[in-house]
């Protein structure tokens, strides 16, 4: 079983910031206009605590921070339908970081299988060291770069291949309840 480090959404910012061996990007690879909005119109975040939160609001197809946000919490986020498992729908998630100019990609689903209103959403942090031997030939085959030594960071050259990457690598996890636990999020 692949090694699932899953978050809920108020640890979105936090997150990010613990990342290692991540799949990142210098540039977007959603294309403008085919991200989708899997919550209504705004999300609020809750880095620490309930008393430490922060909203996103919809513009267009991205979240991005509220003028009310501090420089530390500034970023947007776009989500992109990776596959349907058990019925719901798994995204890939973009999140852009102002402050470290990268583009940083995560997997996400609604907690709640319910379209509409509120809901919490699952995270799970993508890992280069979940790839295989042969998952990691076909990833650098396909232009994707992987540093060297640990917690290095796999650079992704297209969305297709991250999306083909993710979807072969983690594959038997998207419907697995415990996978998305694993980090006692739930």
């Amino acid at each position: 079983m692949v090694q699932a480090r899953a978050f809920t959404l108020p640890t979105l910012i936090a997150a990010i910031g613990l990342l290692s061996a991540c799949f990142v990007s210098d540039d977007p690879l959603i294309p403008e206009g085919e991200a989708v909005l899997p919550m209504d119109e705004s999300m609020t975040l809750c880095v620490n605590r309930p008393d430490d939160c922060f909203t996103m609001i919809a513009d267009g197809d991205t979240y991005v921070t509220a003028d009310s946000a501090n420089r530390d919490e500034t970023g947007e986020a776009r989500f992109y339908p990776l596959t349907q498992a058990d019925g719901r729908q798994i995204y890939l998630l973009e999140a852009y970081d102002f402050e470290d100019d990268t583009y940083t990609y995560l997997i996400a689903r609604r907690r709640s299988q319910d379209a509409s209103g509120e809901a919490d959403l699952d995270l799970a942090l993508a890992s280069c060291s979940d790839l295989s031997e042969t998952q990691e030939a076909d990833f650098r085959n396909a232009g994707g770069q992987i540093g060297s030594g640990f917690g290095s960071e796999c650079t992704a050259p297209d969305l297709a291949t991250l999306i083909t990457t993710l979807r072969t690598v983690y594959a038997s996890e998207f419907a697995d309840e415990d996978w998305w636990a694993e980090a006692g999020a739930n």
